[in-house]
């Protein structure tokens, strides 16, 4: 159904400030990722950063984008920190640009409303200059029509030939229904080229002052000569050409005809889709940026280190933000359960990540060194490999310091309650081995419950904590970090709280009176 461009706006524009809550299918969304996460980059986060710091979740947060394009190219933004502060100043640039003037915001919402198809996420498959599909018995397709053209004119001379033009014809038929669903399936992504095209020159026309956009002329004119073969795909409802493509086997001919081209114009779509990607995500920051109170990072030396002000998370409601400085020393956060700890340590995180991603932080300021995010916040067992908890966080643990080991100085490493697999004396002896080794060599901050490793990492660390107020009638948790060792502990009285049986309590109270005097 035809839609205005004006009504079209409309809906686009209340979509952009309060875009509606959509579920994302990933293995979709990621395929831009997956096709390129191997080239060269500054740093990729892995599976278990991604997954500690909510990553899905942070991407439907931010995912105001129109396009099926700018999804997988937000995607892949969010998975590629980059250290390089002339990028992330000029993305900053075109989503202010993008968020304080409406009619380059309409143009740009317009133009990428074209490529809103689901078959749009398959576009990926003509960027890295590799061969589509082979059709199965594509060989036989030149010889079969030529045999059946073959046979028609001969029979004007021996009308005896005019059977084999027949027995082509219902071969050929044969053949192109056999073939009908694959050819379907493989030119996928080429019918959605003519789209992107359309969208790239409107993004054009509308002279918006992006870098990525002025580079479009020449790629655009070479995909003219794609789309123009593409086009042959996209005519429907011609009973004459459907006869022709049934007997001379014209899909299979043009499709590989079409592999060709676009594996030598490949360069120029992939120019196209990234510049279109990128208008896209700006505006998804754009919109993420007149929601959520952000400021825009800067970025020092590392002698300076990390400065966030006001940090919150904003996948928690009501997030209470929080301050933390951290150069030189690392810094190791005690308190119980739910008092916050590994939310902050993930606030910590997200901040430096949309920092180095889209060139925003929810915070009220943030300073700090390009780095790289590392984590151990939420590990599992696994079944599948025979892997005890123990020993997956004995191996995560190793390819940190690996890691830390390539490139020191380059890392922020947030860890919460290492080695809590195995007994008391070997964790706290394990965690001060591993946390006295890490220290000099990138920064760290740590979760514990085991309140000895403040002093015996006294010397590299400073302690921070977090804590809880309960009283006989409730408890409440302020979420607030502060300086110092944790002093108070709760544990118990939150059982009393819960309504343990009067003889556990008093238990396990004495019991912890006796072991304190011990200690």
């Amino acid at each position: 159904m035809w839609t205005s461009s004006r009504t079209r706006l409309r809906r686009l524009e209340a979509a952009w400030h309060q875009p509606a809550a959509r579920s994302p299918h990933f293995p979709l969304v990621a395929r831009y990722y997956d096709h390129v996460q191997h080239e060269p980059a500054y740093h990729r986060l892995p599976d278990q950063t991604w997954t500690d710091l909510n990553g899905e979740l942070l991407f439907e947060l931010l995912d105001a984008t129109v396009s099926r394009v700018g999804q997988q190219c937000l995607y892949y933004r969010l998975c590629s920190p980059l250290a390089d502060e002339a990028t992330l100043h000029e993305f900053d640039a075109a989503a202010t640009l993008l968020a304080q003037q409406p009619v380059a915001r309409g143009q740009a919402l317009l133009a990428l409303d074209q490529l809103t198809a689901q078959e749009a996420y398959y576009l990926v498959d003509l960027l890295q200059g590799q061969s589509l599909p082979t059709l199965p018995g594509a060989r036989f397709a030149p010889l079969l029509a030529l045999g059946l053209l073959a046979t028609l004119l001969g029979g004007f001379w021996l009308p005896v030939l005019w059977w084999g033009t027949m027995a082509f014809a219902f071969t050929n038929a044969v053949f192109h229904f056999r073939q009908l669903q694959w050819i379907k399936h493989c030119v996928r992504p080429l019918l959605q080229l003519g789209r992107l095209r359309r969208a790239g020159q409107a993004l054009q026309r509308a002279a918006l002052p992006l870098r990525p956009l002025q580079l479009l002329a020449a790629p655009l004119a070479r995909l003219g000569a794609v789309v123009r073969q593409v086009a042959f795909f996209q005519v429907e409802d011609n009973w004459l050409l459907e006869l022709l493509k049934m007997l001379l086997l014209l899909d299979m001919l043009v499709y590989a005809r079409c592999r060709v081209v676009v594996q030598q114009y490949a360069p120029a779509i992939r120019t196209v889709f990234e510049a279109v990607g990128y208008v896209d995500c700006a505006l998804a920051v754009a919109s993420f940026r007149q929601r959520y109170a952000t400021c825009v990072p800067h970025f020092g030396p590392a002698a300076e280190g990390i400065q966030l002000q006001a940090g919150y998370h904003p996948l928690v409601p009501g997030c209470v933000p929080n301050d933390l400085t951290l150069a030189g020393q690392g810094v190791l956060l005690t308190g119980s359960n739910m008092a916050g700890k590994t939310t902050f340590m993930r606030t910590l995180g997200v901040n430096v990540l949309l920092a180095q991603t889209i060139a925003t932080c929810p915070a009220i300021a943030y300073r700090a060194p390009f780095c790289r995010v590392l984590t151990s916040l939420s590990l599992a067992d696994s079944l599948p490999t025979g892997k005890s908890y123990y020993l997956v966080e004995a191996e995560t643990m190793r390819q940190l310091l690996l890691a830390c080991d390539a490139a020191p100085g380059s890392f922020l490493l947030l860890l919460d309650e290492l080695f809590k697999g195995t007994n008391t004396r070997e964790r706290i002896a394990a965690n001060k081995a591993v946390l006295a080794y890490l220290q000099p060599l990138s920064w760290v901050v740590a979760a514990t419950h085991d309140g000895e490793l403040g002093a015996l990492l006294q010397s590299c660390f400073v302690e921070y904590h977090f804590c809880e107020t309960v009283t006989a009638e409730d408890w409440y948790f302020d979420y607030r970090l502060k300086a110092g060792p944790l002093t108070t502990r709760n544990a118990i009285r939150l059982l009393a709280r819960l309504h343990y049986p009067a003889q556990v309590v008093a238990a396990a109270q004495a019991l912890s009176a006796t072991l304190a005097t011990r200690a």
